[in-house]
Protein backbone atom coordinates (compact mmCIF):
# COMPACT_ATOMS: atom_id res chain seq x y z
CA UNK A 1 0.00 0.00 0.00
CA UNK A 2 1.56 3.47 -0.90
CA UNK A 3 1.92 5.61 2.28
CA UNK A 4 1.77 9.70 1.82
CA UNK A 5 3.68 11.81 4.27
CA UNK A 6 3.24 15.33 4.64
CA UNK A 7 4.30 18.02 7.03
CA UNK A 8 1.09 19.81 7.68
CA UNK A 9 -1.55 18.04 9.97
CA UNK A 10 -4.14 20.26 8.28
CA UNK A 11 -3.49 18.88 4.90
CA UNK A 12 -3.32 15.46 5.96
CA UNK A 13 -6.77 15.68 6.89
CA UNK A 14 -7.71 16.96 3.87
CA UNK A 15 -5.33 14.46 1.83
CA UNK A 16 -7.37 11.33 4.18
CA UNK A 17 -11.26 13.05 3.63
CA UNK A 18 -10.13 13.36 -0.28
CA UNK A 19 -8.84 9.38 -0.15
CA UNK A 20 -11.95 8.13 1.95
CA UNK A 21 -14.39 10.25 -0.15
CA UNK A 22 -13.29 8.11 -3.00
CA UNK A 23 -13.31 4.93 -1.03
CA UNK A 24 -9.33 4.80 -1.49
CA UNK A 25 -6.81 3.00 0.86
CA UNK A 26 -4.04 4.83 1.39
CA UNK A 27 -1.76 5.37 4.77
CA UNK A 28 -1.31 9.31 5.49
CA UNK A 29 1.65 9.73 8.06
CA UNK A 30 1.77 13.62 9.06
CA UNK A 31 4.77 14.68 10.52
CA UNK A 32 4.21 18.80 11.44
CA UNK A 33 7.96 18.99 12.52
CA UNK A 34 8.14 22.90 12.13
CA UNK A 35 11.53 22.42 11.20
CA UNK A 36 11.86 25.74 9.78
CA UNK A 37 12.34 26.97 13.46
CA UNK A 38 13.86 26.05 16.38
CA UNK A 39 16.79 24.03 17.16
CA UNK A 40 18.06 20.97 14.94
CA UNK A 41 21.43 20.11 16.18
CA UNK A 42 20.41 17.22 18.49
CA UNK A 43 20.99 14.16 17.49
CA UNK A 44 17.28 13.35 18.57
CA UNK A 45 15.71 15.36 16.39
CA UNK A 46 12.05 14.97 17.69
CA UNK A 47 13.34 15.72 21.15
CA UNK A 48 13.85 19.26 19.83
CA UNK A 49 10.78 19.50 18.92
CA UNK A 50 9.21 19.32 22.39
CA UNK A 51 10.67 22.59 23.40
CA UNK A 52 8.96 24.29 19.91
CA UNK A 53 5.75 22.61 20.62
CA UNK A 54 4.80 23.72 23.80
CA UNK A 55 5.78 27.55 22.65
CA UNK A 56 2.90 26.78 19.89
CA UNK A 57 0.73 25.26 22.69
CA UNK A 58 0.97 28.27 24.80
CA UNK A 59 -0.37 30.15 22.42
CA UNK A 60 -2.96 28.05 21.03
CA UNK A 61 -4.85 26.75 24.03
CA UNK A 62 -7.06 24.66 21.77
CA UNK A 63 -3.86 22.56 20.99
CA UNK A 64 -2.15 20.12 23.18
CA UNK A 65 1.46 19.63 22.29
CA UNK A 66 2.02 16.39 24.32
CA UNK A 67 -0.45 14.37 22.06
CA UNK A 68 0.88 16.02 18.97
CA UNK A 69 4.69 15.33 20.07
CA UNK A 70 3.01 11.50 20.72
CA UNK A 71 1.54 11.78 17.08
CA UNK A 72 4.90 12.75 15.57
CA UNK A 73 6.87 9.92 17.32
CA UNK A 74 4.47 7.61 16.45
CA UNK A 75 4.56 8.60 12.61
CA UNK A 76 8.15 8.64 12.66
CA UNK A 77 8.24 4.93 13.83
CA UNK A 78 5.25 3.74 11.82
CA UNK A 79 7.44 5.67 9.16
CA UNK A 80 10.62 3.58 9.35
CA UNK A 81 9.08 0.43 9.81
CA UNK A 82 7.35 1.26 6.06
CA UNK A 83 11.01 2.07 4.55
CA UNK A 84 12.30 -0.81 6.35
CA UNK A 85 9.69 -3.45 5.22
CA UNK A 86 10.05 -2.01 1.29
CA UNK A 87 6.77 -0.09 1.83
CA UNK A 88 5.82 2.16 -1.54
CA UNK A 89 6.74 6.15 0.30
CA UNK A 90 5.00 9.26 -1.36
CA UNK A 91 6.48 13.02 0.40
CA UNK A 92 4.21 15.76 0.12
CA UNK A 93 5.87 19.53 -0.01
CA UNK A 94 6.12 22.85 -0.49
CA UNK A 95 8.97 26.07 -1.20
CA UNK A 96 7.46 27.00 2.18
CA UNK A 97 10.25 26.82 5.13
CA UNK A 98 8.59 23.84 7.42
CA UNK A 99 7.69 21.70 4.51
CA UNK A 100 11.14 22.41 2.49
CA UNK A 101 13.17 21.55 5.50
CA UNK A 102 11.05 18.78 6.48
CA UNK A 103 11.36 17.44 2.72
CA UNK A 104 15.61 17.48 3.24
CA UNK A 105 15.46 16.02 6.31
CA UNK A 106 13.29 13.09 5.40
CA UNK A 107 16.02 12.66 2.24
CA UNK A 108 18.78 12.48 5.10
CA UNK A 109 15.95 9.98 6.78
CA UNK A 110 15.28 7.75 4.28
CA UNK A 111 19.11 8.21 2.08
CA UNK A 112 19.70 4.49 3.30
CA UNK A 113 16.09 2.50 2.30
CA UNK A 114 15.88 0.79 -1.26
CA UNK A 115 12.12 1.37 -1.06
CA UNK A 116 10.14 3.02 -3.82
CA UNK A 117 9.72 6.98 -2.67
CA UNK A 118 8.16 9.52 -4.97
CA UNK A 119 7.02 13.09 -4.11
CA UNK A 120 4.51 15.28 -5.04
CA UNK A 121 6.22 19.15 -5.15
CA UNK A 122 3.34 21.23 -4.96
CA UNK A 123 3.89 24.89 -6.34
CA UNK A 124 2.89 27.52 -4.13
CA UNK A 125 0.56 29.51 -7.41
CA UNK A 126 -1.68 27.44 -9.23
CA UNK A 127 -4.04 28.24 -12.32
CA UNK A 128 -7.34 27.36 -13.53
CA UNK A 129 -8.62 28.90 -16.87
CA UNK A 130 -7.42 32.19 -16.56
CA UNK A 131 -8.05 32.64 -12.46
CA UNK A 132 -5.03 32.48 -10.42
CA UNK A 133 -4.46 31.11 -6.72
CA UNK A 134 -1.59 31.39 -4.38
CA UNK A 135 -1.05 29.00 -1.73
CA UNK A 136 0.21 30.69 1.68
CA UNK A 137 0.19 26.72 3.01
CA UNK A 138 -0.32 23.92 1.66
CA UNK A 139 -3.06 22.88 3.90
CA UNK A 140 -5.07 25.88 1.18
CA UNK A 141 -5.86 22.66 -0.62
CA UNK A 142 -9.11 21.70 -0.14
CA UNK A 143 -10.16 17.44 -1.46
CA UNK A 144 -11.94 19.32 -4.38
CA UNK A 145 -8.08 21.53 -5.76
CA UNK A 146 -6.66 18.06 -6.29
CA UNK A 147 -8.95 17.09 -9.01
CA UNK A 148 -9.28 20.88 -9.85
CA UNK A 149 -5.50 21.02 -9.97
CA UNK A 150 -4.52 17.95 -11.34
CA UNK A 151 -2.21 17.65 -8.48
CA UNK A 152 -1.43 13.87 -8.60
CA UNK A 153 0.19 14.69 -12.17
CA UNK A 154 2.49 15.96 -10.42
CA UNK A 155 3.99 13.27 -8.24
CA UNK A 156 7.48 11.76 -9.93
CA UNK A 157 10.30 9.63 -8.97
CA UNK A 158 12.55 10.58 -5.59
CA UNK A 159 15.73 8.62 -6.72
CA UNK A 160 18.40 7.73 -4.52
CA UNK A 161 20.60 10.33 -6.18
CA UNK A 162 18.55 13.18 -5.45
CA UNK A 163 17.92 12.00 -1.94
CA UNK A 164 21.90 12.22 -1.16
CA UNK A 165 22.20 15.69 -2.87
CA UNK A 166 18.91 16.99 -0.59
CA UNK A 167 20.29 15.14 2.61
CA UNK A 168 23.83 16.96 1.97
CA UNK A 169 21.49 20.25 2.23
CA UNK A 170 20.14 18.96 5.31
CA UNK A 171 23.57 18.33 6.94
CA UNK A 172 24.59 21.67 5.91
CA UNK A 173 21.52 23.62 7.70
CA UNK A 174 22.27 20.94 11.02
CA UNK A 175 25.69 21.92 11.30
CA UNK A 176 24.53 25.96 11.30
CA UNK A 177 21.65 25.69 13.88
CA UNK A 178 20.64 28.96 13.40
CA UNK A 179 17.49 28.85 14.60
CA UNK A 180 15.10 30.39 11.84
CA UNK A 181 15.31 28.95 8.44
CA UNK A 182 14.01 30.91 5.26
CA UNK A 183 13.62 30.54 1.91
CA UNK A 184 15.28 34.03 0.40
CA UNK A 185 15.03 34.07 -4.00
CA UNK A 186 14.68 29.85 -3.84
CA UNK A 187 17.36 29.50 -1.87
CA UNK A 188 16.73 27.89 2.05
CA UNK A 189 18.98 30.04 3.84
CA UNK A 190 19.94 30.17 8.24
CA UNK A 191 18.74 33.57 9.92
CA UNK A 192 18.89 34.65 13.52
CA UNK A 193 15.65 33.97 15.58
CA UNK A 194 14.47 37.66 14.87
CA UNK A 195 14.11 37.58 11.50
CA UNK A 196 10.05 37.78 11.12
CA UNK A 197 10.16 40.45 14.17
CA UNK A 198 10.55 43.23 11.01
CA UNK A 199 7.51 42.42 9.56
CA UNK A 200 5.92 41.94 12.78
CA UNK A 201 6.95 45.40 13.92
CA UNK A 202 6.24 47.14 10.23
CA UNK A 203 2.22 46.52 11.38
CA UNK A 204 2.38 48.15 14.07
CA UNK A 205 2.22 51.92 14.69
CA UNK A 206 3.97 54.81 16.83
CA UNK A 207 0.99 56.89 17.52
CA UNK A 208 -0.85 54.21 19.17
CA UNK A 209 -1.51 50.76 20.35
CA UNK A 210 -2.70 48.22 18.12
CA UNK A 211 -4.96 45.24 18.17
CA UNK A 212 -2.31 42.32 18.59
CA UNK A 213 -4.83 39.89 16.60
CA UNK A 214 -4.97 42.62 13.64
CA UNK A 215 -1.28 43.35 14.13
CA UNK A 216 -0.50 39.29 13.42
CA UNK A 217 -3.63 38.59 10.90
CA UNK A 218 -1.64 41.75 9.18
CA UNK A 219 1.74 40.74 9.10
CA UNK A 220 0.45 36.82 7.88
CA UNK A 221 -1.53 38.70 5.03
CA UNK A 222 1.18 40.89 3.65
CA UNK A 223 4.51 38.95 5.34
CA UNK A 224 6.10 36.00 4.20
CA UNK A 225 4.15 32.93 3.72
CA UNK A 226 4.55 29.83 6.06
CA UNK A 227 4.60 32.04 9.43
CA UNK A 228 2.57 30.81 12.15
CA UNK A 229 0.31 32.79 14.40
CA UNK A 230 1.91 30.99 17.10
CA UNK A 231 5.66 32.66 16.31
CA UNK A 232 4.20 36.35 15.89
CA UNK A 233 2.69 35.85 19.34
CA UNK A 234 5.56 34.28 21.17
CA UNK A 235 7.88 37.01 19.63
CA UNK A 236 5.48 39.34 20.43
CA UNK A 237 5.84 38.19 24.58
CA UNK A 238 9.70 38.42 23.89
CA UNK A 239 9.77 41.93 22.89
CA UNK A 240 7.24 42.61 25.44
CA UNK A 241 9.64 41.15 28.07
CA UNK A 242 12.38 43.02 26.73
CA UNK A 243 10.60 46.48 26.66
CA UNK A 244 10.93 46.94 23.13
CA UNK A 245 7.01 46.89 22.88
CA UNK A 246 4.32 48.00 25.72
CA UNK A 247 1.63 45.77 26.28
CA UNK A 248 -2.10 46.78 26.60
CA UNK A 249 -4.46 44.30 28.62
CA UNK A 250 -8.03 44.94 27.62
CA UNK A 251 -10.85 43.09 25.87
CA UNK A 252 -9.08 43.06 22.97
CA UNK A 253 -4.91 43.45 23.72
CA UNK A 254 -3.15 45.66 22.08
CA UNK A 255 0.61 46.22 21.72
CA UNK A 256 3.20 49.31 20.89
CA UNK A 257 6.04 50.28 20.62
CA UNK A 258 7.37 51.45 23.78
Amino acid sequence: MLIDIVFNDAFARSLKYYYEQREIERQVISLPLFLGLGDIAQVNLLETRKTLLRIRNTHEPSGNSGALYQMIVTGAADLQAAAAAGESLRIWWTDLPDDLCGFIWLCEELKGFKAPISMVHVPLTLTQGNTLYQLDSISDLTPPDFDNHHIFRLETQLTRETRLAYSNQWRALKRDNTPVRVVLNGHLLSQPIDFYDRFLLANLSRRQAVEIDEAISNTISFGPSGVPDWWYRHRIDYLVSNKVLAFQEGHRDRVGFV
